[in-house]
């Protein structure tokens, strides 16, 4: 038996690199499909390889069992991952604020670092940067702006990805294969552009993919996505998944206050000030979602 981690995974089949490096092209046993027990790329496996690496070419294994996570995540299905970065656009097409905050909660409820990678700052001026860095006063994650054109803001990236395991999620068209290829020169990602007709980014990353960095670091590259919704949230926990509350926790007039139209309530007394009023609108949405799915 070999010990090894899944970094691709199609059509029932797993790409299983081995701690020497040697990539084996794996089935898994029937109960590593289904449910919560489903392989996702980034997990750590023990397989049975069928036969020896030899001539180069990629040889094939049986999954026998996956081993303990100690995060993961639905969508995009990945697992043990240290970081999120969400990609947006400034344009073609424009950043969803909303999908940013839903992706944020996320990474805060498997307790990952994150930041905003806000791209293509080439197709904007200087004004409209200027306009968000106002409408994201007091974000509470960094945001970098960054181009692949330009190569602005990739030394920031490149840095913030070294020596650890991140994953790169957000919807198609924004430029996360295209950021790869200029972070990391030679990875030869394949990109797209955006359809005219319906102003989205054409899927051109098909499945992700766990790439090794030349700065120690290692980053899944994920097909695009706009939806993301919270079967697995309890209405309770969503206020702890917002850090914006984080140094006004315990200043409400009542201790089980849900920051939604109580009176004294410290978080919407701030809304604005240490509060990003945005960020507040996503916080209600989302309990008024999350309250209408608990109540069926």
């Amino acid at each position: 038996m070999s010990k090894g981690k899944v970094i691709r995974a199609a059509g029932g089949f797993f790409a299983v690199c081995d701690e020497t490096g040697n990539e084996y092209l794996c089935r898994a046993r029937g109960n590593l499909k289904r449910g919560s027990e489903a392989l996702m790329v980034g997990d750590n496996v023990i397989f049975h390889p069928l036969n020896q690496v030899s001539g180069g070419r990629t040889d094939e294994g049986i999954i026998e069992k996956r081993l303990a996570r100690f995060n993961r995540l639905g969508r995009p299905p990945v697992a043990n991952i240290n970081q999120l970065v969400v990609v947006m656009a400034f344009k073609d097409p424009g950043c969803d604020w909303q999908l940013v905050s839903r992706m944020l909660v996320q990474a805060e409820k498997e307790d990952m670092a994150a930041f905003l990678c806000l791209n293509k700052a080439d197709l904007v001026n200087d004004q409209e940067i200027e306009e968000t860095k106002k409408s994201t006063a007091s974000f509470p994650y960094p945001i970098i702006y960054s181009s692949a054109v330009t190569k602005l803001g990739i030394d920031e990236i490149a840095e913030r990805l070294k020596d650890c395991t991140s994953v790169f999620a957000g919807p198609s068209g924004v430029g996360k294969s295209s950021l790869l290829n200029a972070i990391q020169p030679g990875l030869s990602l394949q990109t797209g552009d955006v359809s005219e007709k319906i102003k989205r980014g054409r899927h051109t990353t098909r499945l992700a993919e766990l790439i090794p960095m030349n700065n120690g670091g290692k980053v899944v590259d994920t097909p695009g996505f706009s939806r993301l919704s919270f079967s697995d949230l309890d209405e309770n926990e969503l206020a702890l998944l917002f850090p914006d509350f984080e140094n006004l926790r315990g200043q409400c007039n009542f201790r089980n206050c849900r920051h939604a139209g109580e009176p004294g309530c410290a978080i919407e007394e701030n809304v604005g000030k240490k509060v990003n009023s945005m960020r507040y609108e996503h916080y209600r949405l989302f309990l008024d979602e999350i309250s209408k799915q608990e109540a069926y």
